[in-house]
Protein backbone atom coordinates (compact mmCIF):
# COMPACT_ATOMS: atom_id res chain seq x y z
CA UNK A 1 0.00 0.00 0.00
CA UNK A 2 2.84 2.33 0.92
CA UNK A 3 4.70 1.60 -2.33
CA UNK A 4 1.57 2.33 -4.36
CA UNK A 5 1.17 5.66 -2.59
CA UNK A 6 4.77 6.61 -3.30
CA UNK A 7 4.44 5.62 -6.95
CA UNK A 8 1.23 7.62 -7.24
CA UNK A 9 2.90 10.71 -5.81
CA UNK A 10 5.80 10.32 -8.24
CA UNK A 11 3.41 10.05 -11.18
CA UNK A 12 1.51 13.14 -10.04
CA UNK A 13 4.76 15.04 -9.65
CA UNK A 14 5.91 14.01 -13.12
CA UNK A 15 2.55 14.95 -14.63
CA UNK A 16 2.65 18.30 -12.85
CA UNK A 17 6.12 19.01 -14.20
CA UNK A 18 5.08 17.99 -17.72
CA UNK A 19 2.00 20.18 -17.54
CA UNK A 20 4.04 23.12 -16.27
CA UNK A 21 6.60 22.61 -19.04
CA UNK A 22 3.88 22.46 -21.69
CA UNK A 23 2.21 25.55 -20.24
CA UNK A 24 5.50 27.49 -20.18
CA UNK A 25 6.22 26.37 -23.74
CA UNK A 26 2.76 27.45 -24.89
CA UNK A 27 3.13 30.83 -23.16
CA UNK A 28 6.49 31.31 -24.86
CA UNK A 29 5.00 30.44 -28.26
CA UNK A 30 2.03 32.75 -27.68
CA UNK A 31 4.34 35.62 -26.68
CA UNK A 32 6.52 35.00 -29.73
CA UNK A 33 3.49 34.99 -32.05
CA UNK A 34 2.18 38.19 -30.46
CA UNK A 35 5.56 39.90 -30.87
CA UNK A 36 5.78 38.74 -34.49
CA UNK A 37 2.28 40.04 -35.22
CA UNK A 38 3.09 43.36 -33.57
CA UNK A 39 6.32 43.76 -35.53
CA UNK A 40 4.49 42.83 -38.74
CA UNK A 41 1.75 45.38 -38.06
CA UNK A 42 4.27 48.13 -37.30
CA UNK A 43 6.26 47.28 -40.41
CA UNK A 44 3.14 47.29 -42.57
CA UNK A 45 2.10 50.65 -41.08
CA UNK A 46 5.53 52.16 -41.67
CA UNK A 47 5.74 50.67 -45.15
CA UNK A 48 2.29 51.99 -46.08
CA UNK A 49 3.17 55.44 -44.74
CA UNK A 50 6.40 55.55 -46.74
CA UNK A 51 4.59 54.63 -49.95
CA UNK A 52 1.71 57.07 -49.39
CA UNK A 53 4.00 59.92 -48.33
CA UNK A 54 6.27 59.40 -51.34
CA UNK A 55 3.33 59.38 -53.76
CA UNK A 56 1.90 62.60 -52.33
CA UNK A 57 5.30 64.30 -52.46
CA UNK A 58 5.65 63.36 -56.13
CA UNK A 59 2.19 64.76 -56.88
CA UNK A 60 2.99 68.06 -55.15
CA UNK A 61 6.36 68.35 -56.91
CA UNK A 62 4.63 67.69 -60.24
CA UNK A 63 2.05 70.40 -59.55
CA UNK A 64 4.78 72.89 -58.63
CA UNK A 65 6.83 72.08 -61.73
CA UNK A 66 3.76 72.44 -63.96
CA UNK A 67 3.11 76.02 -62.85
CA UNK A 68 4.23 78.67 -65.36
CA UNK A 69 3.47 82.31 -66.08
CA UNK A 70 0.60 81.41 -68.44
CA UNK A 71 -1.14 79.20 -65.90
CA UNK A 72 -4.67 80.58 -65.36
CA UNK A 73 -5.48 81.90 -61.87
CA UNK A 74 -2.02 81.56 -60.34
CA UNK A 75 -3.24 82.67 -56.92
CA UNK A 76 -5.72 79.82 -56.70
CA UNK A 77 -3.16 77.35 -58.04
CA UNK A 78 -0.64 78.21 -55.32
CA UNK A 79 -3.38 78.13 -52.68
CA UNK A 80 -4.21 74.58 -53.80
CA UNK A 81 -0.54 73.55 -53.63
CA UNK A 82 -0.17 75.01 -50.14
CA UNK A 83 -3.31 73.19 -49.04
CA UNK A 84 -1.85 69.89 -50.32
CA UNK A 85 1.35 70.54 -48.34
CA UNK A 86 -0.66 71.27 -45.19
CA UNK A 87 -2.67 68.07 -45.67
CA UNK A 88 0.57 66.11 -45.98
CA UNK A 89 1.87 67.83 -42.84
CA UNK A 90 -1.22 66.65 -40.96
CA UNK A 91 -0.72 63.12 -42.31
CA UNK A 92 2.84 63.13 -40.97
CA UNK A 93 1.70 64.51 -37.60
CA UNK A 94 -0.92 61.77 -37.24
CA UNK A 95 1.66 59.09 -38.08
CA UNK A 96 4.38 60.12 -35.62
CA UNK A 97 3.29 57.55 -33.01
CA UNK A 98 4.64 54.60 -35.01
CA UNK A 99 7.43 56.31 -36.97
CA UNK A 100 11.04 56.41 -35.74
CA UNK A 101 12.43 59.86 -34.98
CA UNK A 102 14.90 59.86 -37.88
CA UNK A 103 12.03 59.12 -40.29
CA UNK A 104 9.92 61.97 -38.88
CA UNK A 105 12.81 64.40 -39.26
CA UNK A 106 13.53 63.27 -42.82
CA UNK A 107 9.87 63.69 -43.82
CA UNK A 108 9.68 67.08 -42.13
CA UNK A 109 12.72 68.23 -44.09
CA UNK A 110 10.99 67.14 -47.30
CA UNK A 111 7.90 69.16 -46.35
CA UNK A 112 10.06 72.20 -45.60
CA UNK A 113 11.72 71.86 -49.00
CA UNK A 114 8.34 71.61 -50.74
CA UNK A 115 7.16 74.75 -48.96
CA UNK A 116 10.32 76.63 -49.91
CA UNK A 117 10.12 75.42 -53.52
CA UNK A 118 6.48 76.50 -53.82
CA UNK A 119 7.23 79.90 -52.31
CA UNK A 120 10.22 80.40 -54.62
CA UNK A 121 8.10 79.74 -57.72
CA UNK A 122 5.30 81.91 -56.38
CA UNK A 123 7.66 84.83 -55.76
CA UNK A 124 9.03 84.44 -59.28
CA UNK A 125 5.66 84.31 -61.02
CA UNK A 126 3.76 86.63 -58.68
CA UNK A 127 6.35 89.28 -57.69
CA UNK A 128 5.39 92.00 -55.29
CA UNK A 129 4.63 95.22 -57.16
CA UNK A 130 6.59 98.26 -56.13
CA UNK A 131 5.15 101.73 -56.46
CA UNK A 132 7.17 104.94 -56.53
CA UNK A 133 4.27 107.38 -56.06
CA UNK A 134 3.94 109.66 -53.10
CA UNK A 135 1.00 109.24 -50.73
CA UNK A 136 -1.31 111.72 -52.48
CA UNK A 137 -0.85 110.21 -55.93
CA UNK A 138 -1.19 106.71 -54.56
CA UNK A 139 -4.55 107.62 -53.04
CA UNK A 140 -5.77 109.13 -56.33
CA UNK A 141 -4.70 106.11 -58.33
CA UNK A 142 -6.40 103.74 -55.89
CA UNK A 143 -9.61 105.82 -56.01
CA UNK A 144 -9.66 105.86 -59.80
CA UNK A 145 -9.09 102.15 -59.92
CA UNK A 146 -12.01 101.53 -57.57
CA UNK A 147 -14.26 103.81 -59.61
CA UNK A 148 -13.41 101.99 -62.80
CA UNK A 149 -14.14 98.70 -61.13
CA UNK A 150 -17.50 99.82 -59.73
CA UNK A 151 -18.56 101.23 -63.09
CA UNK A 152 -17.50 98.07 -64.86
CA UNK A 153 -15.30 99.96 -67.34
CA UNK A 154 -12.03 98.23 -66.64
CA UNK A 155 -11.99 95.79 -63.73
CA UNK A 156 -8.49 94.62 -64.57
CA UNK A 157 -7.08 97.98 -63.46
CA UNK A 158 -8.13 97.37 -59.85
CA UNK A 159 -5.13 96.50 -57.66
CA UNK A 160 -6.11 95.25 -54.18
CA UNK A 161 -4.02 96.53 -51.32
CA UNK A 162 -1.83 93.81 -49.82
CA UNK A 163 -3.07 92.77 -46.39
CA UNK A 164 -0.44 93.04 -43.70
CA UNK A 165 0.01 90.14 -41.29
CA UNK A 166 -1.30 91.01 -37.86
CA UNK A 167 -0.23 89.16 -34.70
CA UNK A 168 -2.93 88.37 -32.15
CA UNK A 169 -0.54 89.60 -29.44
CA UNK A 170 2.84 91.21 -30.04
CA UNK A 171 5.52 93.39 -28.47
CA UNK A 172 4.23 93.48 -24.90
CA UNK A 173 5.89 93.29 -21.50
CA UNK A 174 4.78 92.90 -17.88
CA UNK A 175 1.13 92.29 -18.84
CA UNK A 176 -1.64 89.82 -18.06
CA UNK A 177 -3.78 88.99 -21.12
CA UNK A 178 -6.92 86.86 -21.35
CA UNK A 179 -8.15 85.75 -24.78
CA UNK A 180 -11.64 84.20 -24.86
CA UNK A 181 -14.59 83.40 -27.11
CA UNK A 182 -14.52 84.81 -30.62
CA UNK A 183 -10.90 85.93 -30.15
CA UNK A 184 -9.93 82.27 -29.90
CA UNK A 185 -12.52 79.79 -31.20
CA UNK A 186 -11.33 78.11 -34.43
CA UNK A 187 -8.86 80.95 -34.94
CA UNK A 188 -5.12 80.80 -35.58
CA UNK A 189 -3.76 82.55 -32.49
CA UNK A 190 -0.34 84.14 -33.07
CA UNK A 191 1.91 85.60 -30.36
CA UNK A 192 5.30 87.29 -30.71
CA UNK A 193 7.73 89.49 -28.83
CA UNK A 194 6.35 89.08 -25.29
CA UNK A 195 8.46 89.50 -22.15
CA UNK A 196 7.43 88.89 -18.53
CA UNK A 197 3.80 88.24 -19.52
CA UNK A 198 1.06 85.88 -18.32
CA UNK A 199 -1.36 84.82 -21.09
CA UNK A 200 -4.52 82.72 -20.85
CA UNK A 201 -6.20 81.38 -24.00
CA UNK A 202 -9.65 80.04 -23.12
CA UNK A 203 -11.55 78.44 -25.97
CA UNK A 204 -10.91 75.98 -28.80
CA UNK A 205 -8.32 77.62 -31.05
CA UNK A 206 -7.52 76.14 -34.46
CA UNK A 207 -3.77 76.54 -33.93
CA UNK A 208 -1.36 78.54 -31.78
CA UNK A 209 2.02 80.02 -32.72
CA UNK A 210 4.39 81.51 -30.13
CA UNK A 211 7.63 83.24 -31.18
CA UNK A 212 10.43 85.19 -29.49
CA UNK A 213 9.21 85.22 -25.90
CA UNK A 214 11.09 85.55 -22.62
CA UNK A 215 9.99 84.65 -19.08
CA UNK A 216 6.31 84.16 -20.00
CA UNK A 217 3.54 81.77 -19.04
CA UNK A 218 0.99 80.58 -21.63
CA UNK A 219 -2.10 78.67 -20.52
CA UNK A 220 -3.94 77.28 -23.54
CA UNK A 221 -7.29 75.55 -23.76
CA UNK A 222 -7.81 72.69 -26.25
CA UNK A 223 -6.27 73.40 -29.69
CA UNK A 224 -7.79 71.57 -32.66
CA UNK A 225 -4.52 71.16 -34.56
CA UNK A 226 -1.01 72.09 -33.44
CA UNK A 227 1.00 74.47 -31.31
CA UNK A 228 4.29 75.74 -32.75
CA UNK A 229 6.73 77.64 -30.53
CA UNK A 230 10.20 78.98 -31.31
CA UNK A 231 12.88 81.10 -29.66
CA UNK A 232 11.34 80.83 -26.20
CA UNK A 233 13.48 81.37 -23.09
CA UNK A 234 12.46 80.68 -19.48
CA UNK A 235 8.84 80.09 -20.53
CA UNK A 236 6.03 77.81 -19.39
CA UNK A 237 3.59 76.48 -21.98
CA UNK A 238 0.45 74.58 -20.98
CA UNK A 239 -1.42 73.19 -23.99
CA UNK A 240 -3.75 70.46 -25.23
CA UNK A 241 -3.30 69.80 -28.96
CA UNK A 242 -2.68 67.16 -31.60
CA UNK A 243 1.01 67.96 -31.85
CA UNK A 244 3.45 70.39 -30.26
CA UNK A 245 6.64 71.53 -31.97
CA UNK A 246 9.25 73.49 -30.02
CA UNK A 247 12.26 74.97 -31.82
CA UNK A 248 15.37 76.85 -30.68
CA UNK A 249 14.26 77.23 -27.07
CA UNK A 250 15.95 76.89 -23.69
CA UNK A 251 14.89 76.35 -20.09
CA UNK A 252 11.18 75.87 -20.77
CA UNK A 253 8.44 73.86 -19.08
CA UNK A 254 5.72 72.11 -21.07
CA UNK A 255 2.53 70.76 -19.50
CA UNK A 256 0.95 68.82 -22.35
CA UNK A 257 -2.00 66.82 -23.56
CA UNK A 258 -0.89 65.64 -27.02
CA UNK A 259 -2.83 63.07 -29.01
CA UNK A 260 0.08 62.56 -31.44
CA UNK A 261 3.39 63.58 -29.85
CA UNK A 262 5.65 66.48 -28.94
CA UNK A 263 8.68 67.30 -31.10
CA UNK A 264 11.63 69.44 -30.05
CA UNK A 265 14.58 70.63 -32.14
CA UNK A 266 17.61 72.73 -31.17
CA UNK A 267 16.30 72.88 -27.59
CA UNK A 268 17.94 72.34 -24.19
CA UNK A 269 16.76 72.19 -20.57
CA UNK A 270 13.18 71.28 -21.46
CA UNK A 271 10.92 69.82 -18.76
CA UNK A 272 7.69 68.02 -19.67
CA UNK A 273 4.63 67.18 -17.57
CA UNK A 274 0.98 66.28 -17.97
CA UNK A 275 -1.64 68.91 -18.89
CA UNK A 276 -3.19 70.48 -15.78
CA UNK A 277 -5.10 73.59 -16.86
CA UNK A 278 -8.77 73.91 -15.91
CA UNK A 279 -11.46 76.55 -16.33
CA UNK A 280 -15.24 76.67 -16.52
CA UNK A 281 -16.34 75.16 -19.83
CA UNK A 282 -13.09 73.43 -20.77
CA UNK A 283 -14.97 70.14 -21.24
CA UNK A 284 -17.09 71.79 -23.94
CA UNK A 285 -13.96 73.20 -25.62
CA UNK A 286 -12.42 69.72 -25.64
CA UNK A 287 -15.45 68.37 -27.49
CA UNK A 288 -15.49 71.23 -29.99
CA UNK A 289 -11.75 70.89 -30.63
CA UNK A 290 -12.12 67.24 -31.58
CA UNK A 291 -9.27 66.14 -29.28
CA UNK A 292 -9.47 62.74 -27.59
CA UNK A 293 -9.35 63.36 -23.83
CA UNK A 294 -8.44 59.72 -23.17
CA UNK A 295 -5.21 59.84 -25.21
CA UNK A 296 -2.22 61.79 -23.88
CA UNK A 297 1.26 60.97 -25.19
CA UNK A 298 3.10 63.70 -23.31
CA UNK A 299 5.81 61.23 -22.29
CA UNK A 300 6.63 60.46 -25.94
CA UNK A 301 8.88 63.37 -26.97
CA UNK A 302 10.87 63.23 -30.20
CA UNK A 303 14.15 65.16 -30.06
CA UNK A 304 15.40 65.75 -33.60
CA UNK A 305 18.87 66.50 -32.23
CA UNK A 306 19.06 63.15 -30.46
CA UNK A 307 18.17 60.24 -32.71
CA UNK A 308 19.86 57.48 -30.70
CA UNK A 309 17.27 54.83 -29.75
CA UNK A 310 19.47 53.36 -27.01
CA UNK A 311 20.03 56.39 -24.79
CA UNK A 312 17.53 59.02 -23.61
CA UNK A 313 17.96 62.57 -24.84
CA UNK A 314 19.83 64.87 -22.43
CA UNK A 315 17.82 67.84 -23.72
CA UNK A 316 14.53 67.06 -21.95
CA UNK A 317 13.11 65.17 -19.00
CA UNK A 318 9.81 64.52 -17.26
CA UNK A 319 8.78 66.89 -14.49
CA UNK A 320 7.52 63.97 -12.40
CA UNK A 321 11.10 62.69 -12.24
CA UNK A 322 12.46 65.89 -10.73
CA UNK A 323 13.27 66.35 -7.07
CA UNK A 324 10.96 69.30 -6.41
CA UNK A 325 7.26 68.76 -5.92
CA UNK A 326 5.45 71.30 -8.10
CA UNK A 327 4.63 69.00 -10.99
CA UNK A 328 0.94 69.88 -10.41
CA UNK A 329 1.16 73.65 -10.56
CA UNK A 330 -1.72 75.74 -9.19
CA UNK A 331 -2.22 78.25 -12.00
CA UNK A 332 -4.68 80.38 -10.04
CA UNK A 333 -2.12 80.96 -7.30
CA UNK A 334 0.65 81.54 -9.83
CA UNK A 335 -1.48 84.11 -11.70
CA UNK A 336 -2.38 85.91 -8.45
CA UNK A 337 1.29 86.03 -7.48
CA UNK A 338 2.13 87.42 -10.93
CA UNK A 339 -0.50 90.15 -10.51
CA UNK A 340 0.81 91.04 -7.05
CA UNK A 341 4.36 91.27 -8.36
CA UNK A 342 3.24 93.51 -11.24
CA UNK A 343 0.81 95.41 -8.94
CA UNK A 344 -2.15 95.25 -11.29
Amino acid sequence: MGDNSVNLNKKELILERLNKRNKDRQNYLDAKIELRNKESTEFEGTDYFAQTFSERVKDIEKNINNVHKDTPDLTRTFASINNDIQELQRYLSNSTLFLPDYKIKACQNILNELTAQSEDVRQRLLPKKKFGFNNKKAINIKTNAVQKNSNGVDKTDFVPEKTKFSWTLSDRSNEYKLLVGTEVDRKDVTISGLKNCFVEIRGHAGSVQISNTDNCTFLCGPISRSLFAENCTNCTIVAACQQLRLHSSINCRLYLHVTCRAIIEDCTKIEVGSYNYEYLGIDIDFKKSGLDETVNNYRDVADFNWLSPDKPSPNWRLISELDYGDSKANWTEIKEQFERDKKF
